[in-house]
């Protein structure tokens, strides 16, 4: 029972703060981002936020830095859109699970 709320915490997580960096002044620096994945730990006080980006005008560790610096006030706006008590801290975090693919099939393509 407690693993499906935070399942769907994490979710309600994913796609309100998709929305709002879509909607904030920061998407001109983000260029096209994705939320992946959200980790919510298991007494909802803390939340890990893994993206990607394509066409982005920073690097991926300055723009993981612009989103952490942000993160109150993405938190402030998650407050008024979600109907929970305490809105997680969030931590952005570069997912780089699609370059290891991607990095995966070119050794592949090469041995071929």
């Amino acid at each position: 029972m407690e693993r499906d709320r935070i399942i769907r915490v994490s979710d309600n997580l994913k796609k309100e703060i998709a929305n709002l960096i879509i909607n904030s002044d920061l998407k001109d620096q983000c260029g096209f981002m994705s939320i992946n994945h959200v980790e919510t730990s298991r007494d909802l006080s803390k939340a890990k936020v893994f993206f990607t980006t394509i066409n982005s005008k920073l690097s991926e560790k300055d723009l993981q830095a612009l989103l952490n610096d942000n993160a109150w006030r993405i938190r402030k706006d998650l407050s008024n859109s979600l109907p929970i008590k305490r809105v997680p801290e969030l931590r952005f975090f570069y997912d780089d699970h699609l370059d290891n693919v991607r990095k995966i099939d070119s050794i592949i393509d090469e041995i071929d």
